[in-house]
Protein backbone atom coordinates (compact mmCIF):
# COMPACT_ATOMS: atom_id res chain seq x y z
CA UNK A 1 0.00 0.00 0.00
CA UNK A 2 1.05 3.47 -0.26
CA UNK A 3 0.45 3.75 2.92
CA UNK A 4 3.28 6.99 4.79
CA UNK A 5 3.37 6.19 8.07
CA UNK A 6 4.14 2.37 7.74
CA UNK A 7 1.74 0.67 9.46
CA UNK A 8 3.91 -1.80 11.20
CA UNK A 9 6.35 -1.08 12.81
CA UNK A 10 8.62 -4.17 12.74
CA UNK A 11 8.34 -3.54 8.84
CA UNK A 12 12.55 -4.02 8.02
CA UNK A 13 14.83 -5.93 6.13
CA UNK A 14 16.11 -9.04 7.96
CA UNK A 15 18.90 -7.94 10.41
CA UNK A 16 19.44 -11.02 13.01
CA UNK A 17 23.01 -9.39 13.73
CA UNK A 18 21.64 -5.59 13.74
CA UNK A 19 23.71 -3.98 16.94
CA UNK A 20 21.22 -1.76 18.89
CA UNK A 21 22.35 -1.21 22.23
CA UNK A 22 26.20 -1.19 23.21
CA UNK A 23 28.53 0.37 25.55
CA UNK A 24 28.73 1.62 29.44
CA UNK A 25 26.88 3.16 31.96
CA UNK A 26 25.85 3.61 35.58
CA UNK A 27 21.98 3.83 36.99
CA UNK A 28 21.05 4.81 40.70
CA UNK A 29 17.77 5.26 41.96
CA UNK A 30 18.24 9.11 41.25
CA UNK A 31 19.65 9.00 38.06
CA UNK A 32 21.26 7.03 34.98
CA UNK A 33 23.85 7.64 32.82
CA UNK A 34 24.96 5.73 29.47
CA UNK A 35 27.57 5.78 26.55
CA UNK A 36 27.95 4.43 23.44
CA UNK A 37 26.31 2.52 20.88
CA UNK A 38 22.33 2.74 21.16
CA UNK A 39 19.17 3.88 19.27
CA UNK A 40 16.11 6.70 20.00
CA UNK A 41 13.67 3.41 20.84
CA UNK A 42 15.92 2.06 23.90
CA UNK A 43 14.37 6.37 25.49
CA UNK A 44 11.68 7.76 23.76
CA UNK A 45 8.13 6.56 22.68
CA UNK A 46 8.38 3.55 24.83
CA UNK A 47 5.65 4.43 27.30
CA UNK A 48 2.68 1.91 28.34
CA UNK A 49 0.00 2.74 26.04
CA UNK A 50 2.12 3.77 22.71
CA UNK A 51 4.11 0.43 23.17
CA UNK A 52 0.40 -1.36 22.39
CA UNK A 53 0.13 -0.08 18.97
CA UNK A 54 1.91 -1.83 16.04
CA UNK A 55 1.37 1.32 13.85
CA UNK A 56 5.17 2.95 13.54
CA UNK A 57 4.19 6.59 14.57
CA UNK A 58 3.14 5.22 18.26
CA UNK A 59 6.73 4.00 18.19
CA UNK A 60 8.07 6.68 16.91
CA UNK A 61 6.63 10.31 15.32
CA UNK A 62 6.63 10.64 11.97
CA UNK A 63 8.14 14.25 12.27
CA UNK A 64 11.08 12.90 13.69
CA UNK A 65 11.39 9.73 11.47
CA UNK A 66 10.55 10.62 8.49
CA UNK A 67 13.59 11.91 6.04
CA UNK A 68 15.38 11.91 9.03
CA UNK A 69 18.26 9.00 8.88
CA UNK A 70 18.27 8.68 13.14
CA UNK A 71 19.11 6.04 14.47
CA UNK A 72 15.34 4.89 14.31
CA UNK A 73 15.39 0.65 15.24
CA UNK A 74 17.10 -1.58 13.89
CA UNK A 75 19.94 1.18 12.82
CA UNK A 76 21.92 2.56 15.80
CA UNK A 77 24.40 4.83 16.23
CA UNK A 78 27.42 5.81 18.83
CA UNK A 79 25.14 8.15 21.35
CA UNK A 80 24.91 9.55 25.46
CA UNK A 81 21.67 9.20 27.34
CA UNK A 82 21.54 11.00 30.72
CA UNK A 83 18.15 11.18 32.83
CA UNK A 84 17.51 12.59 36.51
CA UNK A 85 14.35 11.51 38.82
CA UNK A 86 13.37 12.94 41.20
CA UNK A 87 9.94 12.05 42.97
CA UNK A 88 7.18 11.75 40.05
CA UNK A 89 9.34 13.97 37.25
CA UNK A 90 11.79 12.74 34.80
CA UNK A 91 13.96 14.79 32.94
CA UNK A 92 16.42 13.29 30.07
CA UNK A 93 19.40 14.32 27.71
CA UNK A 94 20.34 12.24 24.69
CA UNK A 95 22.93 13.42 21.93
CA UNK A 96 23.41 11.08 18.79
CA UNK A 97 25.10 11.03 15.91
CA UNK A 98 22.73 12.72 13.19
CA UNK A 99 22.86 9.59 10.97
CA UNK A 100 22.07 5.62 12.00
CA UNK A 101 23.94 2.62 10.46
CA UNK A 102 23.41 -1.15 10.37
CA UNK A 103 26.75 -2.09 9.45
CA UNK A 104 30.08 -3.72 11.71
CA UNK A 105 32.78 -2.84 9.37
CA UNK A 106 33.12 -0.72 6.73
CA UNK A 107 32.23 3.28 6.10
CA UNK A 108 28.56 2.68 7.12
CA UNK A 109 29.44 1.22 10.77
CA UNK A 110 27.32 1.90 13.67
CA UNK A 111 30.55 2.94 15.47
CA UNK A 112 30.95 6.28 13.12
CA UNK A 113 30.89 9.70 14.55
CA UNK A 114 31.03 11.77 11.82
CA UNK A 115 29.14 15.19 13.14
CA UNK A 116 30.38 17.12 9.64
CA UNK A 117 29.07 14.66 7.69
CA UNK A 118 26.41 12.98 9.56
CA UNK A 119 25.05 15.93 11.23
CA UNK A 120 23.84 15.56 15.12
CA UNK A 121 21.12 14.94 16.72
CA UNK A 122 19.71 16.32 20.02
CA UNK A 123 16.84 15.05 22.39
CA UNK A 124 15.42 15.92 25.71
CA UNK A 125 11.88 15.52 27.52
CA UNK A 126 10.14 16.27 30.75
CA UNK A 127 8.15 13.29 31.96
CA UNK A 128 5.47 13.42 34.89
CA UNK A 129 3.84 10.24 35.86
CA UNK A 130 0.79 9.92 38.38
CA UNK A 131 -1.16 7.81 39.71
CA UNK A 132 -0.98 5.53 36.79
CA UNK A 133 -1.23 8.25 34.19
CA UNK A 134 1.85 9.39 32.29
CA UNK A 135 2.70 12.81 30.58
CA UNK A 136 5.54 13.70 27.79
CA UNK A 137 7.18 16.83 26.67
CA UNK A 138 10.41 16.59 24.50
CA UNK A 139 12.13 18.54 21.93
CA UNK A 140 14.62 17.25 18.94
CA UNK A 141 17.09 19.22 17.15
CA UNK A 142 18.87 17.46 14.12
CA UNK A 143 21.27 19.20 11.74
CA UNK A 144 22.81 17.91 8.69
CA UNK A 145 21.20 16.49 5.39
CA UNK A 146 18.20 14.91 5.10
CA UNK A 147 17.36 11.73 3.87
CA UNK A 148 14.59 10.42 1.27
CA UNK A 149 11.08 11.77 1.78
CA UNK A 150 8.82 7.96 3.29
CA UNK A 151 6.61 8.52 0.16
CA UNK A 152 9.40 7.83 -2.48
CA UNK A 153 9.88 11.28 -3.59
CA UNK A 154 13.71 12.38 -4.05
CA UNK A 155 14.85 15.86 -3.11
CA UNK A 156 16.19 17.95 -6.10
CA UNK A 157 19.95 17.79 -6.54
CA UNK A 158 20.35 20.93 -6.54
CA UNK A 159 19.42 20.78 -2.68
CA UNK A 160 21.44 17.43 -1.52
CA UNK A 161 24.67 19.26 -0.80
CA UNK A 162 22.61 21.80 1.70
CA UNK A 163 22.56 21.09 5.23
CA UNK A 164 19.37 22.18 6.90
CA UNK A 165 18.02 22.13 11.10
CA UNK A 166 15.34 20.61 11.67
CA UNK A 167 13.26 21.32 14.87
CA UNK A 168 10.80 19.21 16.35
CA UNK A 169 8.28 19.51 19.19
CA UNK A 170 6.35 16.91 20.55
CA UNK A 171 3.68 15.95 23.58
CA UNK A 172 1.57 13.14 24.32
CA UNK A 173 -0.26 12.17 27.59
CA UNK A 174 -2.04 8.76 28.72
CA UNK A 175 -4.51 9.76 30.98
CA UNK A 176 -5.59 6.68 33.35
CA UNK A 177 -10.12 6.94 32.97
CA UNK A 178 -10.20 3.62 35.39
CA UNK A 179 -8.13 1.01 36.45
CA UNK A 180 -8.78 -0.72 33.19
CA UNK A 181 -8.93 1.99 30.76
CA UNK A 182 -6.38 4.96 29.69
CA UNK A 183 -6.55 7.39 26.95
CA UNK A 184 -4.13 8.22 24.78
CA UNK A 185 -3.42 12.17 23.31
CA UNK A 186 -0.72 12.78 20.95
CA UNK A 187 0.72 16.00 18.91
CA UNK A 188 3.50 16.49 17.01
CA UNK A 189 5.15 19.65 15.22
CA UNK A 190 8.35 20.03 13.00
CA UNK A 191 10.00 23.61 11.74
CA UNK A 192 13.36 24.89 9.74
CA UNK A 193 12.98 22.12 6.93
CA UNK A 194 10.94 22.49 3.68
CA UNK A 195 10.27 18.39 3.49
CA UNK A 196 8.91 15.44 5.38
CA UNK A 197 6.02 15.56 8.39
CA UNK A 198 5.18 18.72 9.56
CA UNK A 199 2.59 17.72 11.91
CA UNK A 200 1.22 14.74 13.66
CA UNK A 201 -1.53 14.09 16.13
CA UNK A 202 -3.47 10.79 17.52
CA UNK A 203 -5.99 9.85 20.43
CA UNK A 204 -7.04 6.15 21.56
CA UNK A 205 -7.90 4.43 24.23
CA UNK A 206 -6.57 1.22 25.55
CA UNK A 207 -7.95 -1.36 27.42
CA UNK A 208 -6.87 -3.75 30.08
CA UNK A 209 -9.70 -7.33 30.45
CA UNK A 210 -8.40 -9.26 32.65
CA UNK A 211 -4.53 -10.94 31.28
CA UNK A 212 -5.76 -9.68 27.37
CA UNK A 213 -5.10 -5.83 26.37
CA UNK A 214 -6.32 -3.99 23.48
CA UNK A 215 -7.05 -0.83 22.01
CA UNK A 216 -7.96 1.66 19.51
CA UNK A 217 -6.14 4.72 17.80
CA UNK A 218 -6.86 7.24 14.91
CA UNK A 219 -3.62 9.59 14.31
CA UNK A 220 -3.22 11.67 11.43
CA UNK A 221 -0.10 13.02 9.43
CA UNK A 222 0.71 15.84 6.91
CA UNK A 223 3.42 15.86 5.03
CA UNK A 224 4.05 18.07 2.68
CA UNK A 225 2.44 17.08 -0.63
CA UNK A 226 -0.01 14.96 0.95
CA UNK A 227 -2.13 13.79 3.86
CA UNK A 228 -3.11 10.30 5.82
CA UNK A 229 -5.52 9.07 8.30
CA UNK A 230 -5.18 6.26 9.61
CA UNK A 231 -6.72 4.00 12.39
CA UNK A 232 -5.76 0.93 13.93
CA UNK A 233 -7.68 -1.59 16.07
CA UNK A 234 -5.65 -4.39 18.08
CA UNK A 235 -5.93 -6.52 21.05
CA UNK A 236 -3.16 -8.59 23.07
CA UNK A 237 -4.13 -12.04 23.99
CA UNK A 238 -1.53 -13.90 26.69
CA UNK A 239 -0.83 -17.42 25.30
CA UNK A 240 2.03 -20.21 26.07
CA UNK A 241 2.51 -19.03 29.73
CA UNK A 242 4.76 -16.22 28.48
CA UNK A 243 3.97 -15.97 25.14
CA UNK A 244 0.83 -13.86 23.40
CA UNK A 245 -0.74 -13.48 19.62
CA UNK A 246 -1.39 -9.77 18.66
CA UNK A 247 -3.66 -9.81 15.95
CA UNK A 248 -3.78 -5.75 14.18
CA UNK A 249 -6.42 -4.31 11.70
CA UNK A 250 -5.48 -1.23 9.57
CA UNK A 251 -7.33 1.17 8.14
CA UNK A 252 -5.62 3.45 6.07
CA UNK A 253 -6.18 6.90 3.93
CA UNK A 254 -4.74 9.68 2.16
CA UNK A 255 -4.34 11.58 -1.00
CA UNK A 256 -3.58 8.56 -3.27
CA UNK A 257 -5.22 5.69 -2.14
CA UNK A 258 -6.84 4.14 0.70
CA UNK A 259 -7.19 0.75 1.79
CA UNK A 260 -7.18 -2.05 5.25
CA UNK A 261 -4.66 -4.05 5.96
CA UNK A 262 -4.59 -6.86 9.00
CA UNK A 263 -1.65 -8.38 10.61
CA UNK A 264 -0.74 -10.99 13.53
CA UNK A 265 2.27 -10.68 15.79
CA UNK A 266 3.31 -13.74 17.82
CA UNK A 267 5.97 -12.66 20.56
CA UNK A 268 7.55 -14.90 23.61
CA UNK A 269 9.39 -13.39 26.37
CA UNK A 270 12.29 -16.01 26.79
CA UNK A 271 12.71 -14.83 30.45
Amino acid sequence: MHDLQTFSNIEEENLPFALSMLGIGRETEKYSVFFGIRNVNEDYFTSPCTSLFTNSSCGIFPTLSAETPLANYPVASVGFDGKIRWNRWQFQLSVYNGTGYKQLTGKENVFRFCPKSDGILGMTSLNYEYNGSNYFMGFALRSGMLEHHENGNQRPETETAEKECARIIWAYAEQRLSSHCSLLLQYSLRTGTPTGCRRYAGAGIVVQCGKTQGGIVLNRADFVNEKEWAAELTWKIPCLKRGYLQPALHLIRNDVSKGLAGLIRFGYRIA
